[in-house]
């Protein structure tokens, strides 16, 4: 064994990696050889003779190469590329000539999973990519990153996709209005990453949806089912097209910059409509010819896309009104001091009672506006009964007869009679801060004056002060037994 000759290929490897920087030791160690023998070559002339090797190698600049590989950038990308400038041979002819003078990735080792049937027209998936392309700011100068959105069809693998500023939960709702829009319908359910725009708390069995994802997803006729946290395996077809994006379109426009997120999106959209079109190996045809025949088996969509609603709770006060952005929106009698939530937009506010629709408005701009409705309050005969009035009533009799007067010209304004009870309830709170003379003497002021206003009604009792005794205005005499002149007599 010791007179055999080692080949011509193992030689060529051992100064390749020398090539490379790596020691003796190493080489030896990679290559499964004695140490002996990878010293006997290792200061010969490299096996890579140049004249025995294609033309078309010295042309390449195989270090550029090498490095682009390192940057993750496919093997098939570098060959089209370099087509363009110089004259290359097949493919296949060239990755055999490419492994004799760069070093090639090793394939990550396959793990073994089970085939998901996905059936027609039955579920999408979606998911933000970990990687994304920046936007150069022409105006300011400053780098904007951007975040990947793709969605992709569990049957036929089509890939819908867009960048955007962020996953902040407007991002993510457009998003899916436009993905819709691209596939022409909607499937029957969406499995979806677990991140806080469309997962509140993550569960094995019970996650907690984001409010208005779920109803987005209410508005199309879906139904979300979010995949386990840390288990891409539950939306397989989305993460291979995240790593198609990235694997094949990165590499593409890596040396373009983009200076608006249209412009970058446009550029998207051309390659997905190719890569739509192009046949699947594993498959023969093309996503687009399998999508032909599940489109038909999407539900129609909406006649309007889902607009954006978010959700807060409310507590409704004995006025039958609640308060939302500083104004003030009745609801009907019977849900008073009921707490409600109410889901809004930029132009409507929804009145929710146990799931159950109440009322809506309109939005008011400005502040201190009550939107009110006739209808929703009772008749006067309930007015006169309600508790709260005949409070308020009998903490204006304590103060004084002028303070009950006003209260009950509050109460008995003409139209919406409960809408002046805060007013008067914080008419009467007033006594914690001025005295019973100091109330008396606004509520008379008020109504002389005919001028109803709380910040008037405050600003007297504030300003009240008590009447000088009678004795005090008289100008002070003095006794002329006690004067006494310089000189004179006592």
């Amino acid at each position: 064994m010791a007179n055999t000759r080692t080949s011509m290929v193992v030689q060529q490897e051992i100064q390749r990696l020398k090539g490379l920087k790596h020691s003796q030791r190493k080489v030896s160690l990679l290559l499964g050889i004695n140490r002996e023998t990878v010293r006997s070559y290792w200061h010969q002339q490299s096996v890579i003779d140049p004249a025995k090797s294609p033309a078309w190698t010295a042309e390449i600049d195989w270090g550029y190469v090498q490095e682009e590989i390192k940057n993750k950038v496919p093997i098939k990308i570098l060959y089209l590329e370099l087509s363009e400038t110089t004259e290359l041979p097949t493919y296949s002819s060239f990755c055999r000539q490419c492994s004799k003078f760069v070093e090639l990735r090793k394939e990550a080792k396959t793990n073994i999973t089970s085939h998901i049937v996905r059936r027609p027209g039955e579920s999408v998936e979606t998911d933000y990519s970990g990687g994304s392309i920046d936007i150069y700011s022409v105006s300011t100068g400053e780098i904007i990153s951007t975040e990947l959105f793709v969605g992709t069809m569990s049957n036929s693998s089509k890939i819908y996709a867009e960048f955007s500023m962020s996953q902040k939960l407007e991002d993510w709702i457009e998003s899916h209005n436009r993905m819709y829009k691209y596939y022409g319908g909607v499937p029957k359910y969406e499995i979806t990453d677990n991140l806080k725009s469309a997962v509140n708390k993550t569960d094995r069995y019970d996650p907690e949806i984001n409010r208005t994802f779920y109803d987005m997803a209410r508005h199309y006729g879906l139904a979300i089912d979010p995949a386990d946290a840390r288990c891409p395996k539950h939306k397989p077809n989305v993460e291979k097209s995240v790593d198609i994006i990235q694997a094949d379109f990165f590499p593409r426009v890596r040396n373009r910059t983009f200076t608006s997120l249209r412009e970058l999106n446009k550029c998207l959209w051309d390659y997905l409509e190719i890569k739509n079109a192009e046949t699947m190996k594993e498959k023969g045809e093309s996503r687009n010819f399998f999508f032909e025949k599940e489109k038909p088996l999407l539900s129609a969509l909406p006649e309007n896309p889902y607009e954006i609603c978010y959700w807060k709770k409310a507590k409704i006060h004995p006025d039958c009104c609640f308060q939302f952005k500083k104004n003030f929106y009745s609801v009907p009698y019977r849900y008073a001091s009921s707490e409600v939530e109410l889901k809004y937009n930029s132009r409507v506010v929804y009145v929710y009672c146990d799931l159950e629709l109440i009322k809506c408005h309109s939005i008011s701009k400005g502040q201190g506006h009550f939107v009110v409705d006739e209808k929703d309050y009772p008749e006067k005969a309930m007015i006169d009964t309600n508790i709260h009035l005949q409070y308020a009533q009998k903490s204006a009799a304590k103060i004084g007869e002028n303070t009950l007067a006003l209260v009950e010209k509050l109460i008995k304004m003409p139209r919406f009679p409960l809408k002046n009870l805060r007013k008067v309830q914080a008419v009467v709170g007033l006594r914690k801060q001025y005295s019973a003379e100091a109330m008396e003497s606004a509520a008379m002021s008020a109504l002389e004056l005919n001028k109803h206003s709380y910040n008037f009604i405050k600003s007297c009792a504030k300003n009240y002060r008590p009447p000088v005794a009678e004795t005090t205005l008289k100008a002070p005499q003095r006794s002329l037994e006690l004067i006494c002149l310089q000189g004179g007599k006592r």
